[in-house]
Order: C-alpha cells, then structure tokens, then sequence
C-alpha cells in the first residue's frame, strides 16, 4: 500500500514537472508569435523583426475601421492646422499640404522648409528638339518656387516625409475611392493627402516630354494637392493651399471625378508608434 502512495507522488510530481516546462517553453512562444503571418514566409522571422510600435501601426492600419454600409452616418472634421501656398510657393501645394499633415501630427514644419529639402529635375531641350525630363514620380518636375513649375506624384510625398522626420511613416494609396479613404482613415481621426485638380477645373493634356525610358508623357494640366479632413451629408472637406482657399467644401462626386483623373492617388502620414485608441 506504502509503495502504491509512494508511485502516485512520483507520477504527480512527473506530471507537474512536464506541466511547468510546458509553461516555460510553449507559453511565452505563443504569446509573442505575431496573429498575422508575414507576407514572405521565406524570410526567417528574427530578419523581418520591426519595433512593436510600427508593427502596430501596419496591423492596425489592415481593414477598414468600420463597416461601408454605415458610413453614411458617421460624419466629422478633423481639426489640422492650415497652410496657404499664395506668394510664397506658388507651385508648392504638395509640399504644403504635408505641412499641413506633419503639424497635425505634432511635428513642427512648414511648407518652405519642406520644398527645400524636395527633390527636384528639370525639364531640357536636346539637340534633337524635344523636350527631356523626369517622371513625377520620381521627382518633383521643376522647382515648387517658381510659377513655371510643374509637381509631383504621390511616391515623391512619401519618400520625402520620413528623411525630414525619422519618426513619421509615409506611404503611397493607389485605387481606393474617396469613401474608403475617408472611412479607413479620416474616420479614425488621420488626415490624408489627396490628388485632384485646383478649383475643382477640369485636366487637359499639358506639356509632353520624354523620359529617362524613352516614352512619352504628358502633363495633367491642373494637377492640386489637398488634405481630406472630413465629409458632411452631401460633400467632401479638404483643406486647399491654392490662393488661401482655406476649408472648402466640395461635392462628392465632383471631388471623386477629379481624384480618379489624377490617378486616385493619396499619402498616408504617421506617425511610426501610432495605435487605434
């Protein structure tokens, strides 16, 4: 009877030995084993590793913040700071929107200090008599300065912001509507970055040149940046630099139809330890 009592104590004390190197082992590798897979499998895990803060920023940023089908009831304005472009950079209203979106968040900039720190490439004629010159975007075409200057695209934004403060992240969005900007973003309080047109005016072909490829390209003649702030029942809020437009309002589907013909392009900016409250 002694020995059997004697058995039972040294299987449960077995049994309790396997259960704590379970909890040491096992436990804490699954709580720090990430809930979305990496998109390249191949790569070893230790050579993605990213600060817990940016990792958050990207998870959260995944899926929309609320389902499409309820937007239609959930309007606001952000509060960001404005920035006029008139008579200081009057082809600068990339530049100066992302002032407008880097000082939201915190960050002391203004829009000259920014289009220094832009690159930028000229357009030249050759001996063959055409006209040369970057994609916008690659570089900003022409100077921000300078009436005569043309612009960029959205991927020369969102290079620029994060060699000006290493603690903003920027990234290009192509192809989402206004309605899935404003509710995967504006609605969880994060201003964005949006291409259309100034005053709202139609874009024609502007200025051809070749480029470093060889083929062609023409200008939007046009072409604006603003800031997407916010939406009422029947219109878009932006915050326009163009000769201190200020917060205007404008109907959806006009403002729509300007961003798709420039290519429904935006910026997101944020900042790299930002969470969802």
């Amino acid at each position: 009877m002694q020995e059997k009592r004697k058995y039972k104590k040294e299987a449960a004390f077995f049994l309790i030995c396997l259960f704590a190197i379970f909890c040491g082992v096992f436990v804490p590798f699954a709580r720090v084993t990430p809930a979305i897979a990496p998109v390249d499998s191949e790569i070893p895990m230790e050579e993605k590793a990213v600060p817990d803060k940016v990792e958050k920023t990207k998870r959260s940023l995944d899926k929309p913040y609320v389902p499409i089908d309820t937007l239609p009831d959930r309007d606001i304005t952000l509060d960001v700071p404005y920035f006029s472009q008139e008579g200081i950079l009057p082809t600068g209203c990339e530049v100066t929107s992302t002032a407008m979106v880097m000082q939201y968040w915190g960050v002391e900039m203004d829009a000259v200090t920014l289009a220094e720190e832009l690159p930028c490439g000229e357009l030249r004629w050759k001996e063959d008599g055409l006209l040369y010159g970057p994609h916008p975007k690659d570089l900003f075409v022409g100077s921000p300065f300078d009436s005569s200057g043309f612009g960029c695209f959205a991927p020369v934004i969102a290079d620029l912001v994060p060699t000006v403060d290493k603690n903003l992240h920027a990234e290009v969005i192509e192809g989402a509507s206004l309605e899935e900007l404003y509710g995967r973003y504006v609605l969880r309080e994060i201003p964005i970055l949006v291409w259309c047109t100034i005053n709202m005016l139609e874009t024609t072909p502007g200025t051809e040149w070749i480029l470093p490829d060889g083929s062609e390209f023409k200008w939007p003649r046009n072409e604006h940046c603003m800031v997407l702030i916010g939406r009422t029942e029947d219109e878009y809020i932006c915050l326009d630099p163009y000769d201190s437009n200020g917060e205007v309002h404008i109907e959806r589907e006009l403002l729509e139809s300007r961003y798709m013909d420039m290519g429904s392009q935006a910026v997101l900016v944020l900042p790299n330890d930002w969470t969802d409250q």
